[in-house]
């Protein structure tokens, strides 16, 4: 993990609003977020200093932030709900100042997709933390130690790819490119591909928070539609492609679990933002790629079986 100097580390702690502990907000799998992003996140930021020349009636801006604060909240807490279990993380998403902000924006957000709030429902139902063993056990049997497990969680995985040799770099390109052309870089002790869900979900929290921060600010029309074209972009070409499929196979596998009622607000989330965005959800019938024949050998020959 990068040290952040004291100064880096105060602007953090007045920015950033993540539920669990808001004067530590977790790290970013995005080294350099929100250290060198332009992004303010706080509620504090908004109070002290009034929007001048405000060209949108307040209630509709004000509204419109405070929407596109509850997204990157939501895409932050997907995020690390999709991250490695660990009790210490479990405990933050199931904390009771955690919940109270994801029930606020739950509110914010279910107006306009009343299946995106019965999943929520069922989602924070489970969230609880005395059900870390059932969540981790589910999740080991999902995903596991191998590098795609039953259900994977790269977006690579999934869709026919057998007639272009070349899709599986070339969409790995362009999601490099996503997060270049917005400033942001791996973290070195991230350990995942670009097309990792947490880095995906994490991705579409920083859009969001950009978009607050340029309604926020009243700056110009091209640098809010920059955020929103983004967003939508990102949904049409990556998030959005994949995620109902991997959500789907994700329920079927999880049952009633913790990490079912994940993959099914994961699925309602998704299906709402396409909406919100005016672009089609990928078919939750895409398939998984073919297995490499040789990767698959080698991997065989370590003598672990596969979970089933």
């Amino acid at each position: 993990m990068q040290t952040r100097s004291k100064e880096s580390s105060e602007r953090v702690e007045r920015n950033e609003e993540w539920a669990a502990h808001p004067a530590n907000p977790p790290r970013s799998v995005f080294g350099n977020y929100p250290d060198t992003a332009t992004v303010s996140c706080g509620a504090e930021t908004r109070q002290t200093e009034p929007i001048q020349n405000n060209k949108i009636p307040i209630g509709s801006l004000q509204g419109a932030i405070d929407i596109a604060m509850a997204r990157s909240f939501v895409y932050r807490f997907l995020a690390r709900a999709y991250e490695d279990p660990t009790e210490k993380v479990w405990e933050e998403l199931t904390s009771e100042a955690s919940l109270e902000m994801l029930d606020s924006v739950v509110r914010a957000l279910a107006d306009s997709a009343p299946t995106f709030k019965q999943a929520a429902a069922a989602f924070c139902s489970q969230l609880k933390p005395e059900l870390f063993e059932s969540f981790f056990a589910a999740y080991l049997a999902a995903f596991g130690h191998a590098a795609r497990g039953r259900c994977p969680l790269n977006e690579i995985e999934y869709g026919d790819i057998k007639a272009d040799p070349l899709f599986q770099p070339h969409r790995l390109a362009d999601l490099a490119a996503f997060y270049r052309a917005f400033g942001l870089e791996i973290a070195e002790d991230a350990d995942e591909r670009q097309d990792h869900i947490c880095l995906e979900l994490e991705f579409m929290c920083v859009l969001a928070a950009k978009e607050a921060y340029a309604l926020e600010y009243q700056l110009d029309s091209e640098a809010l539609s920059l955020c929103r074209d983004a967003q939508k972009r990102f949904l049409r070409e990556h998030l959005g492609r994949w995620t109902p499929a991997f959500a789907r196979r994700l329920a079927r596998m999880a049952g009633d679990s913790p990490l079912g009622v994940v993959a099914n607000f994961t699925r309602a989330l998704i299906e709402a933002e396409c909406v919100r965005h005016g672009v089609a959800a990928g078919s939750d019938d895409l398939l998984l790629r073919a297995v490499d024949e040789k990767a698959e050998a080698m991997c065989n020959s370590c003598g672990i079986p596969e979970a089933r």
